[in-house]
């Protein structure tokens, strides 16, 4: 053999040697090999996992919500309910329902007939329950919430969605407001949020965008606050309806989010105009 041949055949054995040495062999919890045609071996992004309920003890939550009328001035949380949210009081109390159509009443009205709350107890601990509309009259929840994050349509009459804005309050203190449900989108919108005692949030992404076609500069900012804090702004950015209509920001590093802290987004706008603003939380059981 050459000399060149040699050398060939000795870099080819070093080659195969590391190869060898590289190789990984998987094994299930069994201690049985994983072959390469093994579901098991299919890979997916972490948050695609969480959002599958792949992963034990985490989840995804989307948050969004519209204020139709920020306007110059002062700053107003994203949420149907206009101005600053109300929704952050200090104790838990049973809460009302009320819609202002007639028709969204349960079994004989054209409109809303039962909607599903979510919030949180008196603890902090997630908790939710199903509400039958009773139209103008208001209707009370069996379970009390120290907060409210959604609620939304679960069964209708013939519109297939309610027919008034359903708001929803404490029963005690009436001006706490948790929610208004606009008339036709069977779900809240509400860009706040409070993280569940027994969990931690991970921030990963925030938009948020002028939602209709009014000329405008917006400027929007993220506030948050942990138990006993004041709120801080955690972050601004700015919109022009000539321009940047829309913003999207990823978060490559997740900023945590405590227990029980609560997060909004709120605007403020050169001219009347509709905002819209939407985040994503990861939550991960402690």
């Amino acid at each position: 053999m050459s000399f060149l041949g040699r050398i060939k055949g000795t870099a080819n054995e070093l080659i195969d040697s590391i190869s060898n040495a590289l190789k990984v062999s998987l094994h299930d919890g069994s201690g049985n090999a994983i072959g390469s045609n093994n579901s098991s071996l299919n890979v997916l992004d972490y948050y695609t996992r969480v959002a599958q309920g792949l992963v034990p003890g985490s989840k995804i939550i989307q948050k969004y919500g519209k204020n139709p009328s920020v306007s110059s001035g002062t700053y107003s949380t994203i949420w149907n309910g206009g101005g600053a949210y109300t929704g952050f009081p200090t104790g838990a109390e049973t809460v009302t329902v009320t819609s202002s159509s007639i028709d969204d009443v349960a079994t004989t009205g054209t409109g809303l007939w039962t909607l599903r709350i979510y919030g949180l107890s008196a603890t902090g601990l997630e908790q939710s329950e199903d509400i039958i509309m009773n139209g103008t009259t208001a209707v009370t929840s069996t379970l009390s919430y120290l907060r409210l994050n959604r609620a939304k349509g679960l069964t209708a009459g013939a519109l297939l969605h309610n027919d008034g804005d359903i708001t929803i309050r404490q029963s005690i203190t009436t001006t706490t407001i948790f929610a208004v449900m606009p008339a036709t989108y069977n779900t809240t919108m509400i860009a706040a949020y409070t993280v569940p005692s027994d969990k931690n949030g991970y921030l990963l992404s925030q938009r948020a965008s002028i939602a209709n076609k009014n000329a405008a500069t917006v400027a929007m900012r993220i506030k948050s606050r942990s138990p006993g804090v004041l709120f801080t702004v955690g972050g601004e950015a700015a919109l022009n309806s000539t321009g940047t209509g829309y913003i999207n920001i990823n978060f490559k590093i997740p900023s945590k989010i405590p227990p029980l802290t609560d997060i909004f987004i709120e605007a403020e706008a050169s001219t009347n105009v509709a905002v819209t603003a939407f985040f994503d939380i990861l939550l991960v059981d402690i």
